[in-house]
């Protein structure tokens, strides 16, 4: 994902799947950490499903964790993000 500076620590993210092939969940966690077990989204199949996402963020980057459900295209939009002062 670009738009994200090199300082940032936090995201405010609109995150979307959509062609879903199974049941899952995704899930927005900062690049090259560890993620969570929590979901930023579930998916269905057939449905297109978005979700306001806030996340940490490492080396300017996010990563987005597909589980079990199939493939899916993602949609991420940029809302804002977050710095140390």
């Amino acid at each position: 994902m670009s738009g994200l500076p090199a300082n940032a620590i936090g995201a405010a993210l609109n995150v979307t799947a959509t062609e879903s092939t199974g049941p899952g969940f995704l899930t927005v966690h900062g690049f090259g950490t560890p993620r969570t077990s929590a979901s930023s989204l579930n998916t269905l199949p057939g449905l297109t499903v978005p979700n306001h996402v806030m996340t940490p963020v490492a080396d300017g980057k996010v990563s987005v964790f597909n589980s079990w459900g199939g493939s899916n295209h993602v949609i991420t939009d940029l809302l804002g993000y977050f710095t140390q002062s």
